[in-house]
């Protein structure tokens, strides 16, 4: 690859990383383009070098977001079993991950945009949700495959619900309540 293709790439992902740490903090309908470029250090006239259109950057981003917010259980999936699912909850759960949600997970960051969105957003969401169930319930230990995947369904949308409500409410003190209370019961749940 020449120089010049290569610095094209480089611009190329420093855009779409942009984009999709905006899009899981801000949603889809608050991205512009002529922000996301400023930030990456180009010009509003050279987002067309690499996009044919704000549709386009919108689509490979919200991939983008999807599949880096999905570290945490990648990596769970790695460790296996309670521990596995222990460090998912717990990282999941957090402050951290409450407080940013530019960084975390897809899933609960982009739901609401997604669901009005159709084609290859949704596609890439659907993806990433079965993927999610996939690794979660490979981390429940039940001889019976139809109750982990249950049990992997519950799991999930326990996450997502929690984080999306912590960060909702106005109240402190109730946001971390709800955190904690949620990582003890589904800590509890892999446990019996």
């Amino acid at each position: 690859m020449g120089t010049s293709q290569a610095a094209k790439a480089t611009s190329r992902d420093r855009i779409l990383d942009i984009a999709a740490a905006r899009i899981r903090r801000d949603g889809v309908d608050r991205l512009g383009v002529a922000e996301i470029m400023k930030e990456a250090g180009l010009t509003h006239g050279g987002f067309y070098r690499h996009f044919d259109s704000r549709e386009h950057l919108v689509a490979e981003a919200t991939q983008r977001a999807l599949s880096q917010g999905s570290a945490w259980t990648i990596a769970a999936g790695d460790v296996g079993g309670e521990r596995g699912f222990t460090a998912l909850v717990d990282g999941y759960l957090s402050t951290w991950h409450r407080d940013h949600p530019e960084s975390g997970c897809g899933v609960a960051g982009i739901a609401t945009d997604v669901a009005r969105a159709g084609g290859s957003a949704r596609d890439s969401y659907t993806r990433q949700v079965k993927d999610c169930l996939a690794i979660l319930a490979g981390l429940i230990d039940n001889s019976d495959r139809q109750v982990e995947e249950c049990e992997a369904v519950l799991t999930l949308s326990a996450l997502v619900g929690a984080i999306s409500i912590a960060r909702a409410v106005d109240d402190p003190q109730l946001s971390e309540r709800i955190l904690t209370d949620a990582a003890a019961a589904l800590k509890q749940c892999i446990r019996h």
